[in-house]
């Protein structure tokens, strides 16, 4: 049975118009797309201010609709304290890696690799693993979002899946990575109206912000500061802001991430355009912490816990739950909120399948195939998003035979990925001695590694368990059958079957640590990815010693002690420049030699010399 109206379906289509619509108009607004540079970066005279907008929505997708408020609903507003890292790590890329980025004359953050390890192998293996990486992602999010369209609107998932699949496909072909941009900035406002919308008409139906803050708090939700430094615990204060830290930098070295920064005219603008995308990421994702409070607020004072009660049994559905409960009177407000959720999906899966194809132009076809013309380099990279948007779509309909919670799954196996890539960037980027060999091991040692980690903590039975916190109560849930309800009210005029389940002592969870591998399984899922690029870092730097390194061009390197220790008088910091400065006549003879990385109009003088 449908829970959706007429007039909800009106706000979707016209989601869905918005977007091919800004792509038709980019497509007859620019013209015939004359180059497959200006296919896949536009005209890299863009504002700052949209494409920030566009790359904070391009990593707040359907999993963050939809998973973080359920991850607060049930463990609890810590998650929120993870945002502190994340920002942490987006400064840190903005003032160190963003610069060194910026000046670089490429297209695929890849290449770097192969320029600054003179190693083809580690920029084609870094290039498989994005791919991979990317595909699994697509799907993921593509996936979510028709699930949720199931469960409050009957709509078959497949169905929602290829829908999603044709519109994103038509606006991002149609107008290349400026129809991406601008559908972004369109589907970011359509989200923010939704998120507000659920925020405040769910505090209300709550009864309130005291009984909402009161039902939070009793129950032990506003645990933002846990300090135990067990590392075996699921979630602390240490893990989320360390391990943030760290695994917050792989964001800046994604292919989706180098294309807006490349997007923008001047160094100045591109930090500009970071400083806002860190800004507005951290207040949106609290946005959906909140509306994780709300939620279980709403629930508490309802009496009647989705969950408990066996009314949902997937908790990525409690949000178009509580949706459909407190807008079921109100016209167009489910629509909104669902339009809102699709956009946070759209905009990220269209930013995915134009990195893919970047990468894939770049890196795949452009390294290894004879010179061609631009038509047919255009018609390449675009045939490419099709065959990326149906292996994704592929991966989607396979997520949707898999029992059990793809997300968390996703996230645990992902780590072993972004680990070991961004430790690799970092690695190059800070360790001048860093070599090809080095750089093999570290990313090979880290992926088997931390890959082997993340699949005992699937499989094996003796991880540690994480336990819930106390769920909100079931007295007043609907009953499943009416011949089976103990009693029976009425509620604003509508009759209702209603049972009453007795107060029993909660259940406690006995955790029981545990002992050998399985301590090792146990490991935070928030240390995984910070541990991956550690590893490549502290053995990439020490193996990288067995061999001499070939000269390499400063601007590919960034002076660590001279960004962020500028307070330190130059005299100490001249101490590290002379163990760690290349010989100066290696470094002439190089210089004679050397190619210029950046041949833009608006080349920034290098003035950290390692």
């Amino acid at each position: 049975m449908t829970l959706l109206k007429w007039e909800d379906y009106v706000v979707l289509v016209l989601t869905v118009i918005g977007s091919l619509g800004i792509g038709l108009y980019q497509s007859l607004r620019t013209g015939r797309t004359k180059t497959t540079n200006e296919f896949i970066m536009g005209d890299s005279k863009m504002s700052f201010i949209p494409v920030a907008i566009s790359l904070m929505v391009s990593y707040e997708s359907g999993i963050m609709m939809l998973g973080i408020p359920a991850e607060v609903y049930i463990y609890g507003m810590q998650w929120g304290v993870a945002y502190i890292g994340f920002f942490i790590a987006d400064m840190t890329s903005r003032h160190v890696f963003v610069p060194a980025l910026r000046k670089l004359d490429i297209t695929s953050v890849y290449e770097y690799l192969e320029l600054r390890f003179k190693s083809h192998g580690i920029r084609m293996f870094a290039t498989v693993l994005s791919m991979v990486y990317g595909v699994n992602y697509y799907g993921t999010v593509l996936f979510l979002p028709a699930v949720t369209l199931e469960a409050v609107a009957n709509i078959p998932t497949w169905t929602s899946i290829v829908g999603l699949q044709v519109v994103v496909l038509i606006y991002t072909l149609i107008g290349g990575f400026k129809a991406v941009i601008w559908s972004d900035v369109i589907q970011a406002i359509i989200m923010l109206t939704g998120m507000f919308a659920v925020l405040i008409k769910g505090t209300m139906a709550a009864g309130g912000v005291t009984a909402t803050w009161n039902a939070v708090y009793e129950t032990g939700r506003v645990n933002l500061f846990e300090f135990d430094p067990d590392p075996t615990l699921r979630q602390s204060f240490w893990s989320l802001v360390f391990g943030s830290s760290l695994r917050g930098l792989a964001t800046v070295f994604m292919q989706t991430a180098f294309l807006r920064i490349k997007a923008t005219p001047t160094l100045k603008s591109t930090s500009n355009m970071y400083l806002i995308t860190a800004f507005s990421f951290l207040f949106v994702s609290w946005l959906a912490v909140l509306e994780g409070a709300v939620m279980f607020g709403y629930y508490y004072n309802q009496g009647c816990d989705p969950l408990e009660s066996k009314r949902l049994n997937n908790q990525n559905q409690l949000i178009p739950a509580m949706v459909v409960d407190i807008f079921n009177e109100i016209p167009c407000m489910p629509g909104l909120f669902l339009a809102s959720l699709f956009s946070a999906s759209l905009s990220t899966m269209s930013s995915l399948l134009s990195s893919l194809s970047a990468v894939f132009w770049e890196d795949i076809v452009k390294r290894h195939s004879k010179p061609m013309s631009e038509r047919k380099g255009i018609i390449i990279t675009q045939s490419s998003m099709f065959v990326f948007g149906a292996i994704g779509c592929l991966v989607a309909f396979v997520v949707a035979g898999i029992e059990g919670p793809a997300t968390q799954i996703f996230n645990i196996t992902s780590s072993s990925l972004t680990g070991a890539m961004t430790g690799v960037f970092v690695l190059g980027f800070i360790v001048p001695w860093a070599n090809s060999l080095g750089a093999i091991v570290g990313v090979f040692t880290s992926v088997v590694f931390v890959g082997w980690i993340s699949v005992g903590k699937l499989v094996s039975p003796g991880v540690r368990a994480n336990p819930k916190l106390e769920m909100a109560p079931t007295y007043n849930c609907l009953s499943p059958n009416a011949s089976l309800s103990l009693n029976s009210t009425f509620d604003d005029g509508v009759h209702s079957n209603i049972y009453h389940v007795n107060a029993t002592t909660p259940s406690v969870d006995i955790v029981i640590s545990p002992s050998g591998l399985d301590a090792l399984y146990s490991l935070s899922y928030m240390w995984l990815g910070a541990m991956g690029i550690l590893i490549v870092i502290i053995i990439g730097a020490l193996v990288s010693r067995l061999r001499v390194q070939p000269t390499v061009d400063p601007d590919l390197l960034v002076n660590i002690c001279d960004v962020l220790c500028c307070c330190i008088p130059d005299r100490i910091r001249r101490r590290y420049r002379n163990k760690t400065e290349i010989p100066e006549e290696n470094h002439e003879m190089y210089e004679e030699e050397k190619q210029p990385i950046n041949q833009n109009d608006d080349k920034i003088e290098t003035e950290q010399r390692v």
